[in-house]
């Protein structure tokens, strides 16, 4: 079966998970680490059905955005509809995308040339600059720690991150596949979306491959919203659980649910794992996840 086959169950899954899959295998580095303006991805269209009709609502009060500083990676129309809930709440919003003329450009206060635009950023105002989000979201890491990182581009966009980083320090990766058998011993057969164990990518969704997630679903706490289906726990957990003891260094991170049909992660988590990944010492083996907690994806690597 074809790895496009294999992942097309995926299409039915939120659109709040879909920006971290590709279905490319033929560049960089196999299908998770492709630069994110040359990914063939499920997302975009439906991120777009998703947002479109419906007012986002807030997931919870106590949230609280306002002078947070927020890092939307993509500004097409997702990253879009990202920005607006984002100032409206309050926050301080950086989006980066490679086109000058997405459709985020029209959206911000403040035209950028570099990350020096920070320092004059204000609560309830966004900056733009043009260039690629993941390289500059590991320059902004040297030195300023963003509160949240929105992905609203194609591919697994936490492995490029990773990728990036360790490459500036000479470091390359490769797939960890044999692991991948026994990292699936640990995942309930249901809930595995697609396998590519040639790129040591794994995929979890509680979304039945014949449904659709329900549009800007802001799931109740350990049940389906779409099937009424009770959970084992949330993704990240799952994940966890599945790789214990089968990597040397293990980092799923989880994407909190702002509100229906937006995500982020959570920035000081993100450069934490970045810096505990500068202490290891080659050889060594890596997890790199991303969750929520209905879906996530897992990519088992060797350094």
């Amino acid at each position: 079966m074809s790895y496009q086959t294999r992942l097309r169950p995926l299409r039915n899954v939120s659109n709040a998970f879909t920006t971290f899959i590709s279905f490319r295998r033929d560049e960089v580095f196999y299908s998770f680490f492709i630069p994110a303006h040359q990914a063939n991805i499920i997302g975009e269209t439906l991120n777009e059905r998703i947002l479109s009709n419906r007012e986002l609502k807030p997931l919870s009060k106590d949230y609280n955005l306002r002078g947070k500083l927020v890092f939307v990676m993509g500004g097409g129309k997702f990253g879009k509809k990202a920005l607006r809930y984002l100032k409206d709440s309050g926050a301080k919003v950086l989006i980066v995308d490679i086109n000058p003329t997405c459709k985020s450009s029209l959206e911000v206060d403040v035209l950028g040339e570099d990350l020096s635009v920070l320092d004059s950023l204000r609560p309830e105002q966004a900056a733009f600059l043009v260039g690629n989000a993941v390289d500059i979201l590991v320059s902004l890491l040297e030195t300023i720690i963003p509160d949240l990182v929105v992905t609203a581009i194609p591919g697994n966009v936490l492995a490029k991150v990773v990728e990036v980083w360790l490459a500036k320090r000479d470091i390359k990766l490769e797939p960890y596949t044999k692991v991948v058998p026994k990292v699936l011993a640990n995942i309930p057969p249901s809930l595995v979306s697609s396998v590519d164990e040639l790129s040591g990518v794994i995929v979890v969704s509680y979304m039945p491959s014949n449904m659709m997630c329900r549009e800007n679903c802001l799931p109740p706490k350990g049940v389906c919203a779409s099937t009424g289906k009770p959970k084992l726990g949330s993704v990240d957990k799952l994940l966890e659980f599945s790789v214990f003891n089968n990597t040397d260094v293990s980092g799923i991170l989880y994407s909190k649910q702002l509100t229906g049909g937006l995500g982020a992660i959570n920035g000081k988590e993100l450069h934490s794992l970045l810096k505990r990944l500068d202490d290891f010492h080659k050889p060594y083996t890596l997890c790199i996840g991303t969750a929520c907690d209905c879906h996530g994806i897992l990519n088992l690597i060797k350094v």
